[in-house]
Parts: C-alpha cells; sequence; structure tokens
C-alpha cells in the first residue's frame, strides 16, 4: 500500500513529520494538528518545550521541575520561539518569580549546570549576600525601573516595571545567561510591562499562553506599550529591540484602533483571544499546590484612563497622543508605515 499523509504524520516517524511541520506557518499548524486525533497526538512533538530549553539546561525535565516546585514562568523570546517555532537562536532566558525564597533555589540548580552568579552594579558580589541586603525591596526595586539610574546601573541592566530586582546567571562555557527576575506584585504584570505585544507570551511548566495571538502569528505584528516610569519617547534600548524584531519579520506600530475588540475590553488569560498550548508532563511530577495564570483578568486600554486596583492593567495612554517624534523613530527602527490591523481571530 502507497503511504498517504497519516502515514508520515504518525508519532512514530519523526522525520516525516517533522520535515512537514518545519515548512507551515504557525496558523497552518495548528489546522493540521486539529485535523484528526493522530494529527493532534502530535501537539507535543512539534511544540516540544525540552528541546528549546536544552541549549541552556542539560537536563531541562528539571529546569520544569523547578518551575512546577516554585512556581516559576518562563518569558520573553523564549515563550516565543515556543509558539512560532523560529530558528533565530535566543541568548538568554526569563524566568520570573513572586517569591524571593525561590531566587537561592533557582541558583542552586543553575550552579550545578554551570552558570555562576554575575551581580550588576547595585548588588552585592554574591548572591547571598544581595538577598541580605539591608535596602528595602522598594528601593532595589527602584534601582532596576527607574531609567534614569542606567548610567549609575550599567548597560548589563535593563529597564523593567513591576520588578523588585533581576539577579543574571551566566554559564562559565557557553556565555548563555537566564536571568531570575523577582515580580514586585504579579508575574503577568511584568509580562505585560513589556514594550510590546508581540512579546507577551509566556510558559509555566505545564501550559504555554500567547495574550495577543491573532496580530502576533497571523501579521507578525505588535503594538507599542510605552513604559510607565518612562516618557511616551520610547528609549534606545527599546528601540534597539524593535529593530532585533524587525530583522526576525517582526512589525510594530504604535497607532491602536478604538475599534479593535482586543484592547476595548477586559481580558482573561486563557478567553478566547489567548493562544493556549498545553505541554507535556512526561517526566514531571505535580507539585503539592497548584498556581496556573489561566483566569487571570486583565485590562488594555487605548484611551487616557486612571489605573484600576481591581483590575491589573498596563500602559494607559491616548492613541492620538502620539508625537511625530515617537513616529519617526519607530519607523526608523521598523522601516515601516504605523498603522491599526483588523480584528481577526485567534490564530
Amino acid at each position: 500500500m502507497a503511504p498517504n499523509l497519516l502515514t508520515l504524520l504518525d508519532s512514530g516517524q519523526p522525520i516525516f513529520y517533522t520535515a512537514i511541520f518545519e515548512n507551515l506557518n504557525p496558523q497552518d499548524t495548528v489546522r493540521l494538528l486539529a485535523t484528526c486525533r493522530q494529527t493532534h497526538a502530535l501537539t507535543k512533538h512539534i511544540f516540544n518545550v525540552n528541546v528549546l530549553l536544552r541549549p541552556f539546561f542539560t537536563d531541562p525535565l528539571a529546569f520544569r521541575q523547578v518551575m512546577a516546585d516554585n512556581d516559576l514562568i518562563v518569558g520573553g523570546s523564549m515563550a516565543l520561539r515556543l509558539f512560532s517555532r523560529e530558528k533565530w537562536q535566543s541568548s538568554d532566558v526569563d524566568v520570573y518569580t513572586k517569591s524571593q525564597g525561590s531566587v537561592p533555589i533557582v541558583a542552586k540548580f543553575l550552579v550545578k549546570e554551570g552558570y555562576q552568579f554575575k551581580p550588576y552594579a547595585w548588588q552585592a558580589a554574591n548572591l547571598e549576600k544581595t538577598l541580605r541586603l539591608s535596602d528595602s525591596a522598594r528601593q532595589r526595586s527602584k534601582k532596576v525601573t527607574k531609567p534614569i539610574d542606567l548610567a549609575r546601573v550599567g548597560e548589563g541592566a535593563r529597564v523593567y516595571e513591576n520588578v523588585m530586582d533581576v539577579y543574571a546567571f551566566v554559564h562559565e562555557k557557553t556565555g548563555r545567561k537566564v536571568e531570575v527576575i523577582l515580580a514586585e506584585h504579579t508575574i503577568l504584570k511584568v509580562i505585560l510591562s513589556y514594550y510590546a505585544t508581540y512579546v507577551m507570551n509566556f510558559f509555566s511548566y505545564r501550559t504555554a499562553f500567547s495574550l495577543f495571538a491573532s496580530m502576533t502569528f497571523r501579521k507578525k505584528l505588535g503594538f507599542y506599550v510605552p513604559l510607565e516610569t518612562l516618557s511616551i519617547e520610547p528609549g534606545e534600548r527599546t528601540l534597539r529591540a524593535v529593530a532585533k524584531y524587525h530583522d526576525r519579520g517582526y512589525k510594530i506600530h504604535n497607532m491602536w484602533s478604538d475599534e479593535d475588540k482586543v484592547f476595548v475590553r477586559s481580558r482573561t488569560v486563557g478567553d478566547c483571544d489567548t493562544w493556549v498550548l498545553p505541554l507535556s508532563l512526561d517526566g514531571i511530577k505535580a507539585p503539592t499546590s497548584k498556581k496556573e495564570s489561566q483566569g487571570t483578568e486583565f485590562i488594555v486600554r487605548s484611551k487616557l484612563g486612571a489605573w484600576r486596583d481591581s483590575v491589573p492593567s498596563y500602559g494607559d495612554f491616548e492613541r492620538d497622543y502620539c508625537s511625530i517624534l515617537v513616529r519617526k523613530r519607530l519607523e526608523q527602527a521598523d522601516s515601516l508605515i504605523l498603522e491599526s490591523p483588523p480584528y481577526r481571530d485567534i490564530i
């Protein structure tokens, strides 16, 4: 009998199904996986988080177990690559935690993996002393988040909002970096303070979430979101990030449409506009307490408005309040005309 498509898409034929899916974009990948039970069973192979993590950790399952036991989240470019399956390499991993007590646990694992703690300018020479600093958490947070302090803390630091502190670990041989980011309030609030919507993706040990999947994967498009602590004008670091993702094919706009359904209503992590991707749990022991981001509410506004304590929100600003300077600087980094796309289904 001559082989058919289902024969090639059998889970026992990784050479064939890998070659097929490598030539599909995210939309077509999802459609093909949804055709029947046999293809759906390939999901954990196609979106393989262990393969994604392997360049950073000799034992990705052990790292995911640490994630499970300590309620950790991975975000940034690593999470975007999990969904897009693009081939560009990530040079670092952003690991988020709400508990300072989790930091030494993660550090112990990283040291076993060959990483060393590399303090920023405001930190002590070793992690133990850094964690015992007499500065209040609020003072440490200000050192990380205030742009005026960038010259003092050095080029290695990045600008974060809603963050208590950042602990960097660099591999002795490969030079790869893992940053453990301690959230001031919630991890979701930190994710939502990213400069653009196309990087608002993250995963736990068991589930991955893309909050703006439609525009990110249909159009490779993101909307610019200014930091609270910055003026409306994007900084140099943001522009470098915009340029980097432009080289990867991602566009950025700074005009939000009031008619875009994603931006004018309250959202929930895991809602119909979120791409929710269950991950393989083979080899992972379930933690004693389950804390998942799914179901957490947030709101994104395109009109000037005050922050609401009841719903975590971010970057509320008037969409028409975009200076010519902002428009020109983003165009220089992105080389594209700023416009707003029509609303689309999730992916």
